[in-house]
């Protein structure tokens, strides 16, 4: 079995609606995102001869989705929810990838230094 994990950041904006603390004002977050891919199979020829998967395939499907919907954005607005906490995004992004990643096996979501989320699908 082998782990592939690729990481980002990106800074974003939100608001928990519903939240009874501080997190019902607006703020942003400098989000950490790694991205998770498990497989027991690797490329038996080509360009990719002996990998799960380029890491440079990764990136391109990832950062065009946090360039699109995350990166200095609204989450409320991008995401369509009123209180898009570090568990919905994890799962949103989970959601968003998994149709273009095979062997998609979680995502950890870093909010803060201290706090993160995992989403396995």
């Amino acid at each position: 079995m082998y782990e592939l994990e690729k990481t980002f950041t990106f800074e974003a904006g939100h608001v928990l609606t519903h939240h009874d603390g501080k997190c019902s004002r607006p703020h942003g977050h400098s989000y950490g995102l790694t991205v998770t891919l498990r497989g027991n199979n690797l490329h038996k020829n080509g360009p990719k001869t002996n990998m799960l998967i380029d890491f440079s395939d990764v990136s391109s499907i990832v950062k065009q989705m946090i360039k699109d919907y995350l990166d200095h954005h609204w989450l409320n607005d991008t995401l369509k929810t009123d209180s898009p906490t570090a568990e919905f995004i994890a799962k949103w992004i989970f959601d968003f990838l998994n149709p273009l990643l095979d062997d998609l096996h979680c995502i950890t979501l870093e909010e803060t230094a201290t706090s993160r989320v995992r989403y396995f699908g």
